[in-house]
């Protein structure tokens, strides 16, 4: 779980603070500093080497890799990615003038130390990606001007750190640890905080009240823990937010029709939940909504039709749902569509042949539904399509399906499987396309018979027949 969320570890301190740091080789260094940055040095062990570039024989610090300096005090140390191992000596603390301190990306294991919060001018802390563990203590008066705290994707535990004199701060990224108990939305809300990522720790209890004052907060991810009971009204209420991720935890309850309040929403993932009812038809309020997914929870009735008034959706997962009706979206309003993932649900009708219009369509999935009907002749359109999964339904024609389907150049995978029960036979000529097809599966298809005999298929290809007659 940890590596999952680490490859989606969110960076935004270029973005948000804009810190150049003065690097120049002439500056004389401050003894204090240079002292400083030696018994640090001497906190790394040698397995991994010292830093390169710096000696205890080169007394000008500020021209060292990774050390820039302002008026003689070094004020940014970034030593991301340098392979280094060991502990963060307590030397670091004595750096007064840092605001920026970026070690992320190393093994660096041990304890944080004592006083790191006392460093008065630090504006962004960067210790992810490490073997960090501990508590990580924020004291009361901690970090005053602190703006960007990532921690991400070590082994810190505890309560999750607040920062409540850091009226400045707008990120924090503790995800991929394994902090606990409860989230503490009180303290977290007293600053102007816009990005919260809490995803792959240990936290318990409801889904906390309290985010609706978060009056910033663009991007709320607390994916994979065990929070439980429904989404709280006032979660509704943050209209700048752009991205909610929630997925994979054990939130239950019916999903708001205020959920047509974010119009500032981009990407919504409530996957792997257990909500239920039907799916609100409000998503004509949402229109700068990029990713929808609703996958593997209790939902049911119909696929809202207002998804047609989203016109930069790339992405739609329902799949693993209760879902039925028919497929009543207007594709002609969606044609940047990537991904169409309606799999597993009680879907019925036909295939809509308004998908013509999603010709940036990559990859489709309406697997066991209740679809029934010929593939249309329209889908010769969709030239983007690589992968195709409709198993599972009641399709017939598989002599058309087949000489539309080979027109599309992309398409490496296609899955057929349980359809066409009615004695149908393979088509022994006519076929000469699916030029990159590397996967066929027409399992149990009670086809009367078949040939392989099509041209320009490699034989080093995969080809599953089972269950023809």
């Amino acid at each position: 779980m940890g590596g999952y969320y680490c490859l989606f570890h969110f960076v935004l301190v270029c973005f948000l603070l804009g810190i150049h740091g003065s690097h120049s080789m002439n500056q004389t260094c401050n003894p204090t500093d240079l002292e400083a940055l030696l018994a640090f040095s001497s906190g790394l062990d040698w397995k991994g080497g010292r830093v390169v570039g710096w000696g205890p024989n080169d007394t000008a610090c500020c021209s060292w890799t990774g050390v820039s300096c302002e008026f003689g005090r070094v004020i940014r140390l970034d030593l991301s990615n340098r392979s280094l191992h060991g502990v963060i000596s307590f030397a670091i603390t004595l750096l007064d003038g840092l605001v920026t301190l970026n070690l992320s990306h190393n093994s660096l294991h041990g304890q944080l130390p004592e006083g790191l919060g006392h460093l008065g001018r630090l504006q962004m802390l960067d210790l992810s990606m490490n073997v960090l563990s501990g508590m990580f203590q924020a004291s009361e008066g901690g970090f005053p001007v602190i703006e960007v705290v990532n921690v991400s994707c070590n082994q810190f535990r505890g309560p999750h750190p607040v920062f409540p004199k850091a009226m400045n701060l707008t990120v924090l990224d503790i995800s991929s640890n394994t902090f606990s108990g409860v989230i503490n939305t009180t303290a977290l809300c007293i600053t102007p905080v816009r990005v919260l990522q809490f995803s792959g720790n240990e936290f318990t209890g409801e889904f906390p009240t309290g985010f609706g004052q978060c009056r910033m907060l663009a991007d709320l991810s607390i994916d994979g823990s065990s929070l439980t009971g429904n989404l709280p009204s006032d979660l509704y209420t943050i209209s700048r937010l752009k991205k909610l991720s929630l997925q994979e935890n054990q939130l239950s309850g019916s999903l708001s029709e205020n959920l047509g309040n974010f119009s500032q929403l981009m990407h919504i993932d409530l996957s792997y939940n257990m909500f239920s009812g039907v799916i609100p038809d409000v998503f004509g309020a949402l229109k700068r909504l990029e990713f929808l997914n609703l996958a593997t929870n209790l939902l049911s009735g119909t696929l809202p039709a207002s998804l047609s008034s989203c016109p930069m959706l790339r992405v739609i997962n329902l799949r693993n749902n209760s879902l039925s009706g028919e497929i009543a979206i207007d594709f002609n309003m969606l044609p940047r569509l990537n991904v169409l993932d309606a799999g597993t649900n009680s879907l019925s009708g036909h295939i809509p042949p308004g998908l013509m219009w999603c010709t940036e369509l990559r990859t489709l999935n309406l697997a066991r539904n209740k679809l029934d009907g010929e593939i249309p002749e329209s889908f010769k359109n969709l030239r983007s399509l690589s992968r195709v999964s409709l198993g599972g339904n009641g399709f017939s024609n598989l002599s058309s399906a087949l000489r539309i389907l080979q027109h599309l150049p992309k398409l490496i995978s296609l899955v057929l499987t349980k359809n066409f029960l009615g004695g149908e036979t393979m088509p022994m000529d006519g076929i000469s396309g699916f030029k990159s097809l590397q996967v066929l599966v027409l399992a149990n298809c009670a086809l009367s018979r078949f040939s392989l005999g099509f041209r320009g298929w490699r034989a080093s290809e995969c080809w599953t027949f089972r269950g023809t007659s």
